[in-house]
Order: C-alpha cells, then structure tokens, then sequence
C-alpha cells in the first residue's frame, strides 16, 4: 500500500497537464505490455490483445480483449479524467501595467481561486509550430518559478479579515511574470525551451499553444503516520492512476477474462465533457 501512495505521488509530479497524464499513462500501458492503434486503423483484435488509443494527445482509452465477444461477456470498464482545474493562459497573454509584465490568464473548471494567490507557479502543456517538415506539436514544462499572483499586504486593505477575501479573476487572478520590457510570452517560452533542446523553434514559427499554470510545490505525504497525501490536481488523477493501475495489474495477473477489461481517461470533465476528447 506505501509503495502505492508513493507511485501516486510520482504519477502527480509527472502530469502537470492533461497532455503529460496521457503520456505518463501511455508509458506505464506499454511497459505492460499494451501496443498503441490509430482510430483511423482497420483494427483486427483477438482474445488477449492488449491496445490503447489515444485521442488528441488529452484522452486515453486501453483495454484487454476477452475471450467471450462483449455481445455475451459485456466490459468491465473505469472511467476517469485527466483535467483539472486550473488556470490557462489566453490566446493574447501579454499584460503590461504600472511597469510590470504580467500573463492574461483565464480559470478552467471548477477553480477556488484564493488558493493560486501567492504560489510558485510554472507553465506547461503543448506548443504546435512548423518547421522543415511541416507542422508539429511538442510537450512542455518549463519547471521553475516563472509566475506569482501576490496577495495584498495587510496595510493595503485591512477591512480583509473582516470582510473576507473577494476575487475577481479577471482583475485579481493576473500573474506577474517580470518587470516590463521587449519581452513576450512566446519568446520566453523559446528561450526556456532552447535551454532544454536546441532545435527548439523560433519565435515566428511558433503558431499557436496550450499552457496551463501549475504549482510546483510536489505531492507529499504527512502526517505522524504519513497517511495523508496532500498534493495538486488529485481531481481527478488520484482516479486516473487508481483505473490504470486497476487494469494493469488485473492484466499481469493471468490469464484473460472472459470480459473485455477497458480503462478510459477522458479529458474536459471539469467544463462539461462535450468535446470530441470528453466523455459527453
């Protein structure tokens, strides 16, 4: 069970974005033994295969098949997502105001606002640009503090612990990124990146984004006993890693069941699920 928790904790620490849980979870899938197919592929399935399909680099689904057709046997199916709530940087992200740099954000599902105040918060999620070979799309992190939405000192508004905390996340939830200058976003971003990889694209090549804010304080245990698990987007990944682990370990265990054992992580639960990644 320690061991467990423990993995949980990784499994957070890996997934900053919906497009990293995917991609942690596609990696855990086929070290068990489960090949990837296109949803454009003619699939040709038999008892016992393992496959995953992954749509849009946000949902997953991957599934063992029975050894009785699901008309008779039926499936056996978990179902999670991989969203949660959180604050995604708009299309035009750049605020200057009163000599500071600042990143036009927007919330994303179901966001208690006051806890992104004063926090280390970085960006990741996934950069579409081209290059020589056309368009592509690549996974980021840039995991280090870049934003902080401070809170205000007590001696500019004492009436809060009277009046309690009011938020306008349009006019208050605005991260600072820096002090004002020539600087944007998507030359940030590149900069970041060229640390990371050199054939990281240009400015001009950059053609659109999905980046998401995340804190970077890690998932823990505490605790006299460590029993408690405190960490970020447990909605819905605690469920996510328990469904995907639930199928690999039921598919490790021996022979195939006579039902059709599948897990599904979709993604957009957090703002209603009717996407072509959702469930709805």
């Amino acid at each position: 069970m320690e061991d467990r928790a423990d993995d949980l904790l990784r499994f957070i620490d890996a997934c900053p974005t919906p497009y990293h849980a995917v991609r942690e979870a596609s990696a855990r899938l086929e070290a068990a033994g489960f090949t990837r197919l296109e949803e454009s592929d003619h699939w040709s399935l038999s008892p016992g295969d393992r496959r995953l399909v992954v749509r849009n680099g946000g949902s997953l689904a991957a599934f063992e098949v029975g050894t009785v057709p699901p008309p008779s046997a039926g499936f056996r199916i978990v179902g999670a997502h991989t969203d949660s709530p959180n604050l995604r940087v708009k299309p035009r992200p750049d605020i200057r105001a009163e000599g500071y740099h600042q990143i036009a954000v927007e919330p994303y599902g179901g966001v208690l606002l006051h806890t992104w105040l004063d926090r280390d918060l970085s960006l990741a999620g996934r950069v579409t640009f081209r290059d020589a070979e056309g368009m592509q799309t690549r996974l980021v992190d840039l995991a280090r503090p870049l934003l902080r939405v401070p809170s205000l000192a007590i001696h500019l508004y004492r009436e809060l612990n009277q009046e309690g905390l009011k938020l306008n996340a349009q006019k208050h939830l605005v991260p600072v990124i820096g002090l004002d200058g020539d600087a944007d976003l998507v030359s940030l971003l590149c900069r970041a990146l060229s640390r990371k990889e050199p054939s990281s694209p240009k400015v001009e090549d950059v053609l659109a984004w999905d980046l998401m804010a995340y804190d970077l304080q890690p998932a823990v245990r505490s605790g006299a006993d460590g029993e408690f698990i405190h960490a970020a987007r447990l909605d819905n990944l605690a469920s996510s890693h328990a469904g995907l682990h639930a199928l690999i370990d039921s598919v490790g265990s021996g022979s195939p069941a006579e039902a059709t054992r599948v897990v599904v992580l979709y993604d957009h639960e957090e703002v209603g699920s009717r996407s072509a990644e959702g469930a709805g």
